[in-house]
C-alpha cells in the first residue's frame, strides 16, 4: 500500500513498510477533538486527508489557535519520547480528516526489533523544528497582511491556483487571528480588503475563499 506521507521518504523501503504496517487508521468530523491538552501522548499521527488545527491553553486560561497541519505533516511526535508525556496542545478536524496513528507501544517494538527505525524520531524532531523555525521568520518578517492570507490557504487546504476556489472555512475572525498571530482588528480590516476585492465573502463564523489567485497575491505567492 502506497500512502503520502513524505516524512517518511527519509527512511529506508523496508523500514517504511514495517512503520505503515503498524499504523492505525482514524477518521475525525469536521469539529471533532483529535486529543485534548492534558491527555497521555501516547501515539503520533500522520495527516492523510483534510487539514487540523492544533491549540494550546494561554496564562489566562483561553485556548488559542496557532497551527494548521494537513497530509504529509504529523502532530503528536513528542508521544515518541517517553511513555507518560502529556499533550501540550488540544488538536481538532477543521472538516472530515484521515490519519494513520502509530502508538508509542509499537514503536518501541519496531525500535527493539530494527534499530534502523529510531531514525524516524530524528526526521519528525528535524521537522518540528523546521515548522517552528519557518513560523517565527514568518512573524518577524512578514505583515499582518501576508500571514492572515497565508492562513486562509492553509485553511483551505491548498495555496495552489484554484483548487481552494468556493471553499467555505468554519472559522471565526479571532481564530484566524489567532493564527496569523495577529489582533482581531487587524485580521478584520485585511479580511474587509479582500472582500473588497472580491477574493473572499465574510458570513458570521465563516469565510468563503472566491479567488484564490487574489489571495495568493496578498499572500506574497503568485
Amino acid at each position: 500500500m502506497t500512502i503520502r506521507l513524505g516524512l517518511l521518504a527519509g527512511l529506508g523501503e523496508e523500514d517504511q513498510r514495517r512503520l505503515v504496517a503498524r499504523m492505525r487508521r482514524r477518521t475525525f468530523d469536521g469539529g471533532e477533538i483529535v486529543f485534548h491538552e492534558g491527555d497521555l501522548a501516547d501515539s503520533v499521527h500522520f495527516v492523510v486527508e483534510g487539514r487540523v488545527v492544533a491549540k494550546r491553553s494561554s496564562v489566562s486560561g483561553d485556548r488559542l489557535a496557532y497551527a494548521v497541519l494537513g497530509p504529509g505533516e504529523t502532530f503528536g511526535e513528542l508521544g515518541l519520547l517517553a511513555p507518560d508525556r502529556r499533550r501540550t496542545a488540544s488538536v481538532q478536524a477543521i472538516a472530515p480528516a484521515v490519519t494513520l496513528s502509530l502508538s508509542f507501544a509499537d514503536f518501541e517494538a519496531l525500535r527493539a526489533a530494527h534499530p534502523s527505525v529510531e531514525r524516524l524520531l530524528v526526521v519528525l524532531l528535524a521537522a518540528r523544528v523546521q515548522r517552528l523555525t519557518d513560523g517565527l521568520m514568518e512573524a518577524l518578517h512578514d505583515s499582518a497582511e501576508v500571514r492572515v492570507a497565508r492562513r486562509l490557504l492553509d485553511l483551505a487546504g491548498s495555496s495552489d491556483t484554484g483548487r481552494a476556489a468556493g471553499a467555505a472555512l468554519v472559522v471565526t475572525q479571532t481564530e484566524l487571528a489567532e493564527l496569523a498571530g495577529v489582533t482581531r482588528p487587524t485580521a478584520n480590516r485585511v479580511l474587509r480588503h479582500l472582500a473588497r476585492d472580491g477574493a473572499v465573502d465574510l458570513a458570521r463564523g465563516r469565510i468563503v475563499v472566491r479567488n484564490p489567485e487574489s489571495v495568493r497575491r496578498s499572500a506574497g505567492l503568485a
